[in-house]
């Protein structure tokens, strides 16, 4: 279905039961969540998300790059707002769609019940700056996922060889269908601090991160998470996964992640 202001959302609803939003990362789309959504739809309703400029969803606007993945938080409040708010409303997100999820959240707490962060995109200022010299590059590499899609799925298959063929597949159908304009930007968080928005929290909620060597959180974030002192805000390290958590380790993942989902739906 697609939503207002032209964001895509795929729905099963189970009426009377917390509503979840599940929100994925950069190049990424609402397919590359089935696994979860399929897995949850059962016990609450579910809404996977194409972000703006992913999946089936609209374009920016080039005013919108400017600051898109502002766009992106206001997209998902929209949506939540639009919800019936008789039951609990929990988001879920990963790498981009975890800073978005963070961000709404802080925005909106009258909105939002808890959240999941798997490895949010909580950057330091040179990780930033990071992703952003390598933007282009990254833009060059979608282009060349479009020119031949069958060698990248293979090579999909040899680098990530725990993920299930349907996570791959959906891997590369966001690479095909993101905007790269909006790719070029470099952006994937918001631009004030990540500091500022999980000591804003004030919502339940449950930080995901591994051990990996590109991981985004790990150990040092979870001390300066620490430092914070927020008590809303929990943490757990599923051992032995990438950046990609659910993916890598999907009973680990879903270990820590259902308690607190069932909790929160009560």
């Amino acid at each position: 279905m697609t939503a207002g202001a032209g964001i895509a959302c795929t729905r099963t609803v189970r009426a009377g039961s917390a509503q979840l939003f599940l929100s994925h990362g950069v190049t990424d789309n609402a397919a590359s969540l089935a696994a979860e959504h399929r897995r949850w739809q059962d016990l609450y309703d579910v809404t996977s998300v194409d972000a703006r400029g992913h999946g089936l969803s609209a374009r920016f606007t080039p005013a919108q790059l400017a600051d898109p993945v502002a766009v992106m938080v206001e997209d998902l409040i929209a949506l939540v707002e639009d919800r019936g708010h008789e039951a609990p409303c929990i988001l879920i997100g990963h790498s981009m769609g975890g800073a978005v999820s963070a961000a709404a959240a802080a925005a909106r707490p009258d909105l939002v019940d808890a959240v999941i962060l798997e490895e949010p995109a909580w950057l330091s200022d040179e990780q930033a700056a990071s992703y952003r010299a390598g933007a282009p590059a990254l833009a060059d590499r979608m282009a060349r996922i479009c020119d031949d899609p069958g060698r990248a799925l293979t090579e999909n298959r040899e680098a990530y060889p725990a993920w299930d063929l349907e996570e791959a597949c959906a891997w590369l159908q966001g690479k095909v269908q993101v905007d790269r304009d909006f790719v070029r930007t470099g952006e994937v968080s918001v631009r004030t601090s990540w500091t500022g928005v999980a000591a804003a929290l004030t919502v339940p909620t449950l930080l995901v991160t591994s051990d990996g060597g590109d991981v985004l959180i790990g150990a040092d974030g979870l001390e300066t998470v620490r430092l914070l002192g927020n008590p809303v805000i929990r943490t757990a390290v599923v051992p032995g996964a990438s950046h990609c958590v659910r993916r890598d380790r999907a009973e680990g993942f879903h270990a820590v992640c259902d308690p607190f989902l069932e909790e929160a739906a009560s």
